[in-house]
């Protein structure tokens, strides 16, 4: 399993957000998760558009993170495409989304 839906309620904003690991962010030994907002139609911001996809899944806009450095990518039919403003070893490169660890399916 690629990427999973998961119902969130944020303080009674209900909305559905897509786990998966990021390759880029999972450097050095981090486990990479995100758990980002999908088609919430303007109930929750910032949110990204899903295909629908749990295998090969296609995120817009970007994701852009900040937490050890920079990483910066496009998610497009489950291939994570990293932009050369990421800090990190993978920054030009395309590399396929990973599974889920156990941890994040049980």
């Amino acid at each position: 399993m690629k990427s999973m839906l998961r119902s969130v309620n944020d303080h009674g904003v209900k909305y559905s957000a897509l786990m998966f690991v990021c390759p880029g962010c999972a450097l050095d030994g981090h486990s990479g998760l995100h758990i980002l907002p999908v088609n919430t139609n303007g109930t929750k911001s910032p949110s990204w558009e899903w295909d629908g996809n749990l295998d090969e899944p296609t995120l817009s806009p970007s994701i852009l993170t900040h937490s050890l450095g920079v990483c910066h990518s496009y998610l497009k039919a489950g291939v994570f495409q990293f932009l050369s403003d990421c800090t990190h070893e993978l920054a030009g490169t395309s590399v396929p989304i990973p599974d889920l660890p156990e941890w994040v399916k049980e």
